[in-house]
């Protein structure tokens, strides 16, 4: 084989596996777009419960932090 051909072959499959490579992420952007817009589709049947008082929570995990750092 001769150089012009091992060069062109290398450049065959480098091209190709960018190639491979680029249409995945396109499907995969693809897929989570389709699947943002069914979560937020489902959003309106099975809305997310929230909390009433997160003041307490958020309190209970600065006093733990707090006591974690002093020792």
């Amino acid at each position: 084989m001769s150089a012009d051909n091992l060069l062109m072959q290398a450049a065959n499959i480098t091209v190709i596996g960018m190639l491979v490579v680029f249409a995945f992420l396109v499907i995969l952007v693809g897929i989570v777009k389709v699947l943002g817009t069914l979560v937020q589709a489902m959003e309106k049947y099975f809305p997310q419960e929230t909390q009433g008082d997160d003041g307490a929570l958020l309190a209970v995990a600065i006093a733990a932090a707090k006591r974690f750092q002093g020792k």
